[in-house]
């Protein structure tokens, strides 16, 4: 995992040679550097150090030296490098940034080289998907296998960012002699084209020759976790040039030259990846606008969808009417650098002396003689610093929603999350490099949020990828619901819920208990329950919920049941007592002689 290494102050862009890196300097880390000892330092990162200064009341340096930094998914809060591009600018422009030619190679350190009649160490790698993350969460319960936590998340429309490179290896000019004949072969590279293609699941998307080193793809279809697979195609057309040459006296003549031959050669090479289509998953989103006289009371959320991560389309935030908030969920995202180094290969030919002997017009054959001469070599290898191609991975940057306000209200009190439901969506924290200490919490889902005191309904859902989330909205009045208690006897009570103004028992609605036997309780068809006391005091919650039928919101309600205590009772006390006495009598009597006597025989 890697860090970007930011380079303070922020007044211009920093990019020199470093040997050991400052312990006392004024540095900050957002996720993209791994090692500042190495190499160079990246380029500037301008981040939002300011407002986690005055977040946080503390000096920039004790900040640069104590922390990370991660985003919000949707929006990356910096701009990179010395040109402050985007992220997404940034990273096409480091990728474009690798040179090639025909005779090296330049390959990572999980690339699956392969070698072809005339093309050598030829690979394609995939440094990621434009919009996509990583999820480097952990797989979810029940579904542990070695790739689930290396899943990409990626758009139903997307770019998939990757290397491709290979060198060309063409023989020496060979010659064979037999008797006073010498026949010489040459060999010319006329023309090499790529084919490239991106395939997920079973669609396939040919990829535009103008962008070799972006697959683009719109579309895809995947509703559950499959195979993204990138394939290149190098197409080859060697022409093959045979001269003849006859001895005169002491020196070759040539005789006859024949019309180039050529050669279609092909070789292809491809990676692969596990990949999550998310925006195809399952999230219906419900809004209820909770109205009362003076206007909106409460707005509820209601999230239906599977509870695993890869089966849930993942939603980053909530906006308001006019912009004047958002909710923001638990997700972000921080930048690493997957890979530091590369290594450039260069093959070279070892001319061979062996005669062989050759027909022009048979291309099998002449497939043969490439093969057999071009085995003849040997590779110079040499390590090299790989340009900064961020990865994007996806994070809980929080343990449940927060409210976000870029304007004030027309209300009193400010909007506030008052009930949250949810469920926990793995085991597992974000497994970050030791060497990075950006904060993580074990991911969670939610299925209500309720918010109150806002004065505009929410008009936007966004997923982790900036794609639309619809939002189905619905109107209801609030009422008032009533709570009484009635009890039964020392043990229970009888609890009944209704509609404070009509008297209407409230069915099938769940209660909350504290102090009693059990947690929570739903109501039966007369509203009512029976609760069995724990402590002395029974505390009853309804939470509120929602009457569609009835075009109606029952507010929150809560009692208190209390107890008496049993009396003291004296003779059971004393009774008690006297047991104990004739059980201590009965052992004196009884049971110590025979463990005295049995000692002392042994």
């Amino acid at each position: 995992m890697v860090v970007a290494l930011l380079a303070l102050p922020v007044v211009s862009a920093v990019t020199a040679p470093t040997g050991t890196a400052p312990n006392n300097g004024t540095r900050a880390f957002i996720s993209d550097d791994r090692d500042p000892d190495a190499g160079t330092l990246p380029p500037f990162v301008l981040s939002t150090l300011d407002d986690v200064v005055r977040a946080e009341n503390v000096s920039v340096a004790n900040i640069s030296r104590m922390r990370d930094f991660s985003y919000a998914t949707t929006q990356p809060p910096y701009r990179v490098g010395p040109n402050q591009q985007t992220l997404s600018e940034y990273r096409l422009a480091q990728l474009n940034s690798i040179q090639r030619n025909d005779s090296t190679s330049l390959w990572l350190p999980d690339s699956q080289r392969s070698n072809g009649t005339v093309v050598k160490d030829a690979h394609i790698t995939i440094l990621g998907t434009n919009e996509g993350v990583r999820t480097g969460i952990g797989a979810e319960e029940g579904n542990r296998s070695e790739n689930a936590s290396d899943r990409l998340f990626i758009p139903r429309n997307g770019t998939v960012l990757t290397q491709l490179d290979y060198s060309t290896l063409l023989p020496n000019r060979t010659c064979t002699v037999a008797g006073n004949t010498k026949t010489c072969l040459s060999y010319d590279l006329l023309e090499q084209q790529v084919d490239r293609s991106v395939r997920i699941g079973n669609q396939t998307w040919e990829s535009d020759s103008a962008s070799p080193r972006q697959l683009e793809y719109d579309g895809a279809e995947a509703t559950e976790p499959t195979t993204m697979q990138v394939r290149a195609t190098i197409n080859s057309t060697v022409a093959v040039t045979t001269k003849t040459y006859v001895r005169d006296g002491g020196s070759w003549q040539l005789s006859n030259t024949t019309a180039d031959e050529t050669l279609t050669l092909s070789h292809t090479v491809q990676d692969s990846a596990p990949v999550v289509v998310s925006t195809n998953q399952d999230l219906s989103v419900t809004q209820t606008i909770v109205r009362s006289e003076e206007g909106i009371d409460r707005i509820i959320l209601r999230f239906e969808g599977p509870h695993t991560l890869s089966d849930r389309r993942l939603w980053s935030y909530a906006r308001f009417k006019g912009s004047a908030g958002r909710v923001q969920n638990v997700w972000g995202v921080y930048s690493q650098r997957r890979y530091t180094n590369a290594t450039r290969g260069r093959r070279l030919l070892t001319t061979s002396n062996t005669t062989l002997s050759l027909s022009p017009s048979n291309t099998t054959r002449l497939n043969q003689t490439l093969a057999q001469q071009l085995a003849a070599t040997n590779e110079r290898q040499r390590t090299v610093p790989f340009p900064n191609v961020l990865e994007l991975r996806l994070t809980a940057r929080s343990r449940q929603p927060t409210l976000r306000w870029t304007q004030n209200t027309s209300v009193t009190a400010a909007p506030e999350i008052t009930r949250l439901n949810g469920f926990n969506m793995t085991d597992d924290a974000a497994p970050l490099d030791r060497r990075v200490n950006l904060t993580s919490v074990p991911p969670r889902g939610y299925t209500t949020i309720v918010i109150t005191n806002v004065d505009q309904p929410i008009t936007e859902l966004r997923d982790i990828h900036n794609d639309s989330i619809p939002v189905t909205t619905q109107t209801v009045r609030e009422q008032n619901a009533s709570l009484s208690a009635t009890t039964l006897n020392e043990t229970h009570a009888r609890i009944q819920l209704t509609d404070a103004t009509t008297g209407q028992p409230l069915a099938g609605r769940t209660l909350w208990l504290s102090g009693a036997a059990q947690g929570r309780v739903t109501t039966n068809a007369d509203g009512a329950v029976v609760v069995e006391r724990r402590d002395l005091y029974v505390t009853v919650s309804f939470t509120g919920a929602t009457n569609v039928s009835e075009n109606v919101y029952y507010g929150p309600a809560q009692t208190r049941v209390a107890f008496q205590p049993e009396p003291f009772n004296i003779y059971q006390l004393l009774t008690s007592l006297a047991g104990a006495l004739v059980s201590v009598a009965a052992f004196l009597v009884f049971f110590a002689p025979f463990a005295y006597m049995r000692r002392g025989t042994g």
